[in-house]
C-alpha cells in the first residue's frame, strides 16, 4: 500500500524549493553583480586618466585640438599597446589602402622611377597598357616634374603627388629619351595589377618562377606562369620566395595544384580550438620541387615552402626562415579597422615554427659580392639530382 503524502507536507517541499532556487538565483545575479562592478571600475579608472588627459591639453594646448587626428591616435595606440607588432589600427582611408595592397593592385598612374648616376630622375619601368604608357612615357625618360614641384630638387614631396583618387588626374613634365624634348602630360590614376609573378625555363627543362609577394591576384599569374612552362616541358620547378612576406589568403588556391589532397595546415586560437586553414583536393601535379627561402621568408611564403617539403617532399635551399609562424585576420569597425593577431598555425607535420623559423635541406649563404647567383645554382644542382633519381627510379 503507497503512503499517501499530505498537502502540508508538499506545501513545506514547494517553499523550501522556492527558496534554495531564490539562494541560488540570488549567489549568481550577485556574482554576476560583483563582475559587472569591477568591470565598471575598471573603465571607469581608464577613462578618467584619458578625461584627464584631455583636460589638461585643451586647457594648455597652442593650437585647436584636431579632434578626428587624435581619436585616431588613441585606437593606434590602444592596439600598439598589446605589444605585438603585426597587430595595428587602421584609419578609414587606411583600411582601404591596406585592402587595396593585399589585393595586389595599386593607385597610380603606372611607372616605376629611380635617381640616375646624374641626379635625375629615371623613368624604369612601366606597368603594360597602363595610364602612363598610354600617354606616350616610355622607359628611359625623365620624370622633371609633379604638378609643378621639381623631382630633382623635391624628391619625396614631387613622388608623393603622383598618389591620389582613382580617375583623378595628375600633371607631369617628361623629358623625353630619344629627342631630350620637355613635354607636358596630364595622366590619369588608375588602379593597377602589381606584377607578382616571374617566371622562366632554366636549364635542363628546370621551370623557375619568383614570388615577389603573396597578394590575391598573385594567384592567377603563378598559375599562368606554371602552366606556361609546363607546356614549354618543365620537368621539375624552383620556387623563389626569398625575401617575401604576404597575406595567407592568397595560399590555398596557389599551393593546391602542387600538393596531395587532404587537410594540410591548422590554425590554434588562445582557448585551444583548432581549425582547418589549409586544404588540397586530388587534382595536383606530382614532380620535383625545390623552394629557395632565406632569413626575409616570412608569413604566406614560409608556410608554403613548409607544406611543400612535409607534403610534396621538396627541397628547401637556401638560409633558415624568418619564423612567422601566427596569423592575423583584418576586422572592420564603425570607422576603419584593426588586424589582430588571432592565432598560431602549424602543418598536420612539421609543428609550429613561430620565432624558430625551418631550417634549409640544402645551405646556401648569400653572397653579395658573386657575379652569379649562387644560391639558385645550388638549388638548380639539387634539383637536377632530384630530377635524375625519380628518372631512374
Amino acid at each position: 500500500m503507497k503512503k499517501q503524502i499530505s498537502p502540508g507536507t508538499v506545501l513545506s517541499l514547494m517553499a523550501l524549493t522556492a527558496a534554495a532556487t531564490f539562494t541560488i538565483t540570488l549567489s549568481m545575479s550577485r556574482k554576476a553583480f560583483n563582475e559587472k562592478v569591477t568591470e565598471v571600475d575598471r573603465l571607469a579608472d581608464k577613462y578618467d586618466r584619458l578625461d584627464e588627459l584631455d583636460a589638461v591639453v585643451r586647457e594648455n594646448y597652442y593650437r585647436e585640438v584636431p579632434e578626428e587626428d587624435v581619436l585616431d591616435g588613441i585606437l593606434t595606440g590602444y592596439v600598439a599597446g598589446l605589444g605585438d607588432r603585426y597587430s595595428v589600427y587602421r584609419s578609414a582611408r587606411e583600411l582601404t589602402d591596406y585592402e587595396d595592397t593585399t589585393a595586389g593592385v595599386y593607385t597610380g598612374i603606372g611607372i616605376t622611377v629611380t635617381k640616375n648616376d646624374d641626379g635625375d630622375v629615371e623613368i624604369v619601368d612601366l606597368a603594360p597598357g597602363g595610364s602612363a604608357e598610354q600617354a606616350g612615357i616610355r622607359k628611359g625618360d625623365l620624370l622633371i616634374e609633379v604638378e609643378g614641384i621639381s623631382v630633382r630638387e623635391n624628391y619625396t614631396e614631387a613622388i608623393n603627388k603622383i598618389g591620389g583618387e582613382v580617375g583623378t588626374s595628375v600633371t607631369l613634365r617628361v623629358q623625353e629619351k630619344a629627342s631630350g624634348r620637355q613635354k607636358k602630360l596630364s595622366v590619369k590614376r588608375v588602379h593597377i595589377d602589381e606584377v607578382t609573378v616571374l617566371a622562366k625555363m632554366l636549364d635542363n627543362k628546370i621551370g623557375f618562377i619568383r614570388i615577389e609577394k603573396f597578394r590575391s591576384n598573385t594567384v592567377t599569374q603563378f598559375e599562368e606562369a606554371r602552366q606556361k612552362l609546363l607546356k614549354e616541358g618543365a620537368k621539375g620547378f624552383i620556387f623563389d620566395v626569398r625575401q617575401n612576406g604576404g597575406v595567407l589568403g592568397a595560399l590555398e588556391q596557389l599551393a593546391d595544384p602542387l600538393l596531395p589532397e587532404g587537410e594540410l595546415a591548422f590554425s590554434t586560437t588562445k582557448d585551444g580550438t583548432r581549425e582547418t586553414i589549409i586544404t588540397s583536393d586530388a587534382n595536383y601535379t606530382d614532380m620535383p620541387y625545390a623552394v629557395l627561402v632565406d632569413g626575409g621568408t616570412a608569413s604566406a611564403s614560409e608556410l608554403f615552402a613548409c607544406l611543400l617539403r612535409d607534403y610534396s617532399g621538396a627541397i628547401l635551399v637556401g638560409e633558415k626562415t624568418f619564423g612567422k609562424g601566427i596569423m592575423q585576420a583584418t576586422l572592420a569597425l564603425s570607422s576603419g579597422g584593426v588586424t589582430l593577431t588571432t592565432a598560431t598555425y602549424e602543418t598536420g607535420i612539421t609543428p609550429c615554427y613561430h620565432e624558430i623559423g625551418l631550417e634549409p635541406d640544402v645551405l646556401s649563404v648569400y653572397d653579395p659580392e658573386a657575379e652569379t647567383d649562387t644560391q639558385l645554382e645550388a638549388a638548380q644542382k639539387a634539383l637536377l639530382s632530384r630530377m635524375n633519381q625519380k628518372k631512374a627510379a
